[in-house]
């Protein structure tokens, strides 16, 4: 009897305790293919001496399995889908342990995430998206304007039945839009907040709430000198491209040769002025 008794005390003394305190997932500088950077925060309370040494002891670990098996919390992740993003400069920091409490046992950690999230490309330049890939989708709606929709597929958060993405009263989502930018469409809209669409807004977030039927669509309308720029970079992806090709070395001879050959003419006119 007494040696259960021990083995349920020190089976006690050594689980490892963590609680969520709050997770925030910010997506910013959304770039022209529809790229997203994307920053979490996930905050946590540790009990226990044992939860604390465990903290302690990873605090150089910068891998995201170690943390999510140590905590065993289900917010301690990435909160895209590595199956619709291709995650790219993944770095976690584990932040000194904080506000501790030495009569309750109890501390405050921290892991801070930073990534970039990418669509997948079809090609080596990465001028074609994967459709259904990437945290938005971009479209070429005019000459001088693109048109960003997300993609809730690209995001991993706890779901319903149904599909739709829960924040829970602890989690957070932010997406700061370009600058500039005209909201056309949102749904649900943010906690707190009145928009008459379109609407233009630097911000968006939400919590405690079931993103049911997420939709987000916007505008961004470049400048000329944009439009110019964006222009010859690509007729110059266009001569990589081709001379990357099997044709490319062809038409590299073909174009020696018209300049030697030009070349020869020139000279053979000037011997025979001479």
């Amino acid at each position: 009897m007494r040696t259960a008794v021990f083995l349920l005390l020190l089976v006690t003394l050594l689980h490892a305790e963590f609680l969520v305190e709050s997770v925030d997932v910010t997506i910013s500088d959304v770039q022209s293919d529809g790229s997203a950077k994307v920053h979490e925060s996930i905050k946590f309370i540790m009990y226990g001496d044992y939860s604390i040494s465990l903290y302690d002891s990873g605090i150089e670990k910068n891998s995201l399995t170690f943390w999510s098996s140590t905590t065993e919390l289900k917010d301690v992740k990435m909160h895209v889908s590595t199956a619709n993003v291709d995650v790219r400069d993944f770095r976690l920091r584990p932040q000194p342990r904080t506000g501790c409490n030495p009569i309750q046992g109890t501390c405050h950690g921290e892991l801070i995430l930073d990534y970039w999230a990418y669509p997948s490309f079809n090609d080596s330049m990465e001028t074609e998206p994967v459709p259904g890939t990437g945290i938005f989708t971009m479209e070429q709606y005019k000459p001088r304007t693109k048109r960003y929709t997300i993609n809730p597929d690209s995001l991993s958060f706890t779901t319903t039945s149904e599909g739709n993405i829960v924040l829970e009263d602890k989690v957070y989502l932010t997406i700061e839009l370009p600058p500039g930018s005209e909201l056309l469409d949102v749904n649900p809209y943010p906690m707190d907040d009145s928009i008459d669409l379109p609407s233009y807004v630097s911000e968006l977030s939400w919590n405690d709430i079931v993103l049911v039927k997420f939709s987000l669509v916007f505008d961004v309308e470049e400048g000329i000198d944009k439009e110019i720029s964006d222009f010859f970079a690509g007729i110059t992806r266009n001569i990589s491209r081709t001379l990357s090709s099997p044709e490319g070395f062809a038409l590299i001879i073909l174009t020696v040769v018209l300049i030697a050959s030009y070349f020869y003419i020139i000279m053979a006119k000037r011997r025979g002025e001479t």
